[in-house]
């Protein structure tokens, strides 16, 4: 199996011609304590001594974006999310290997579809006060709202109580051991913020404001160690521009990176760790075309494919190729030991001649008549395009003309709803249950056949969640059918400054995990 964990010196990097924004010098609270009190009913806040900073001591900085508030529910940018998750944990965590890790539960039975999560003996908020099941029923409450980020997460939970004061209870619609992935909402204690206006959590650090806005260190019962990073400073960023920037000049010691323009941004001293995420990239079919419906030709092109080629020159190799549709990152794939690599120009060419593609000359005809084909792609993703040009030039060799469509989103996402194309590039960001029920549905992968046509293959990845099916009976029956031909899962990055050593990247949920017993060099 692939090793995901990468670690590298990136190539040298360019100096970035921007400049620092005025507004960045300065950090201010995003919202108040009333703002707060809608979401949470804010009751008085404790008063919470900070220890003063050193004059003159070089303090470990993170970055949050100020375009966006510092809500534990609704922030969707990743540097905040990700500066979020160390002042509220969740439930469970999720490592690697996407299996999921107890954080503030301890144990839980499963009874049928409902499991009841025993909370970790200790576990308190950053104000000392108990974690409890009414406050985990609460902070599931605000998880569900409509503007929440959470609310997918829980879109399978039927219902979530309180048993007594450490237990708490879940029912799923079904249940599976990759439903606990779901439960990593954070916790904040209900109807109550700290003294800075924030909600009260349970993590590793929480928030000060005096005399500057940072993040200080937090016993909260549940993780252990030296605290090598025991205060964090916050600078606000605007923008990428700004967040490189920043990075690059050392004012930065870790940045969640964004490698979809390459790593030449990022400094050469710096390093990039490689994280798994659960984004599939994949080429649909349009099967309403009667020359593309049969199976085979989508067979031909999975054949086809140099897909270590495609991550290498269109991703940078910060992807791994797959195809099949089962993350080779999670557990139950990588047990399964399938092949890395089916590619067989042979092969290809056999399953062409079956759909009725054949050779005429330096063309594939159906029917007597030449079969061209048009390849929509969006063109905001400059990898995206890449990944387009070099299928099109392979499927030119194979015998099809090919013309890249390459147009913005909106255009995009209408040619794909009116089945205006012939082969479109997409992308879909499956849920960490591993459920790929999304594959299926004509938002994500739109094919022109009827729904349901897949129902007896989703059942059968449902019985992979289960462990009733293998993975290697499910990627043969998916095979037969071809929904749709996997590509490779793309990469995250975290990058750290030199200054920083540590064990990076061990989950997949928190690019900051483990952040606490980091060491940093502070002169």
């Amino acid at each position: 199996m692939v090793d995901f964990m990468k670690k590298f010196r990136a190539p040298l990097a360019f100096l970035l011609a921007a400049a620092l924004l005025c507004s960045l010098c300065g950090c201010e609270l995003l919202y108040n304590e009333q703002e707060f009190s809608e979401i949470l009913g804010a009751s008085d806040p404790e008063d919470d001594t900070v220890e003063e900073v050193t004059e003159g001591e070089k303090t470990f900085s993170l970055s949050y974006y100020t375009e966006e508030a510092l809500n534990p529910y609704t922030a969707s940018s990743r540097t905040n999310s990700e500066l979020l998750r160390l002042c509220y944990s969740g439930l469970f965590a999720v490592d690697r290997s996407y299996n999921p890790v107890p954080v503030i539960a301890d144990r839980w039975d499963v009874e049928g579809n409902a499991v009841f999560i025993h909370l970790r003996e200790g576990v308190r908020f950053s104000d000392g006060t108990p974690v409890t099941a009414a406050d985990c029923a609460s902070s599931f409450a605000l998880a569900k709202e409509k503007n929440s980020v959470w609310r997918d997460h829980l879109s399978d939970v039927r219902s979530y109580e309180g048993v007594d004061e450490d237990t708490f209870k879940v029912v799923f619609s079904s249940y599976s051991p990759s439903r606990l992935n779901l439960l990593t909402v954070p916790i904040v204690k209900a109807s109550a913020v700290d003294g800075s206006g924030y909600p009260v959590g349970c993590g590793r650090y929480r928030f000060y404001t005096e005399p500057s806005f940072g993040l200080v260190r937090t016993d909260c019962g549940i993780l252990s160690g030296s605290y090598g990073v025991h205060r964090i400073s916050l600078l606000g960023i605007a923008d990428r521009e700004a967040l490189i920037y920043n990075f690059n000049y050392g004012r930065l010691q870790a940045v969640c990176a964004d490698l979809s323009l390459g790593v030449e941004e990022y400094r050469s001293d710096c390093e990039l760790v490689t994280v798994p995420t659960n984004r599939l990239t994949f080429l649909a079919v349009n099967k309403a075309r009667p020359e593309l419906a049969n199976v085979n030709f989508s067979a031909g092109i999975t054949y086809l494919l140099d897909r270590s080629a495609l991550v290498s020159e269109a991703c940078g190799s910060f992807a791994v190729p797959v195809w099949y549709p089962l993350n080779p990152a999670w557990s139950v794939t990588a047990e399964a030991a399938l092949n890395p690599d089916i590619r067989s120009p042979l092969t290809a060419s056999e399953s062409f001649d079956a759909a009725g593609l054949l050779m005429d000359g330096a063309d594939r005809i159906y029917n007597k008549k030449p079969v061209s084909l048009r390849l929509l792609v969006n063109r905001e993703n400059a990898s995206r395009v890449k990944c387009a040009e070099m299928i099109a030039e392979a499927l030119r060799d194979a015998g099809f003309p090919v013309e890249v469509v390459s147009v913005a989103w909106d255009e995009y996402l209408a040619a794909v709803k009116n089945l205006d194309f012939d082969l479109y590039l997409g992308e879909v960001n499956l849920p960490e249950n591993m459920d790929l029920s999304a594959l299926y549905r004509t938002d994500v992968c739109n094919t022109g056949e009827p729904a349901g046509t897949y129902g007896a293959l989703d059942a059968l990845g449902d019985s992979v969640l289960t462990g009733a099916v293998d993975a290697r009976a499910f990627v043969s029956e998916f095979q037969t059918a071809l929904p749709l031909i996997p590509l490779y899962y793309s990469m995250d990055a975290l990058a750290v400054g030199m200054d920083v050593k540590g064990n990076f990247g061990q989950s997949v949920s928190e690019l900051y995990w483990n952040i606490e017993n980091w060491t940093f060099t502070k002169s």
